[in-house]
């Protein structure tokens, strides 16, 4: 039971929707749908094993801060250290996307209490190649495959 719950508190929005966003927006609109969705795994946890609020406030700090030095690196020339700094962040930036995605996977295999042959496994690899891109397809998938299930007890 609690499986559907969270599946249905998670389903948000098209992964189309949310990639078209966060491309718009430089990826600050993904670092949202991050804290959103981590706000709501941690709802299932009694204070221990919760992902920590420390790496999804570190998401949105860099997130913002990629915006804004992509702004400056846009007016600057190649050689200006904006340059530079803004590469650095960029790929701060990603790495704690993909730090983040582990852990919502983690967590979200743990719910779900799937094994690597169900359908309701999070899947490493596309964790690592599209985080959070992957979550919220995966998630919307879980929730097209409750549907379906529900329509088949009807």
């Amino acid at each position: 039971m609690m499986e559907r719950q969270i599946i249905e508190r998670l389903k948000n929005q098209s992964t189309w929707r949310l990639l078209g966003l966060s491309i718009i927006t430089y990826f600050v609109y993904a670092a949202h749908y991050i804290y959103r969705q981590t706000k709501i795994i941690n709802d299932y946890y009694n204070g221990t094993d919760k992902i920590s609020d420390g790496l999804v406030n570190s998401i949105l700090i860099f997130s913002y801060l990629s915006l804004f030095l992509f702004i400056g690196y846009l007016f600057a020339e190649d050689s200006h250290p904006i340059v530079s700094i803004s590469k650095i962040t960029d790929f701060i930036s990603g790495i704690l996307y993909i730090v983040w995605g582990f852990k919502a996977r983690n967590r979200m295999n743990k719910i779900l209490q799937a094994n690597e042959l169900s359908n309701e496994w999070f899947h490493g690899l596309w964790t690592f190649l599209f985080t959070p891109l992957y979550f919220n397809y995966k998630v919307n998938h879980l929730h097209e495959l409750e549907k379906q299930r529900n329509k088949g007890k009807a």
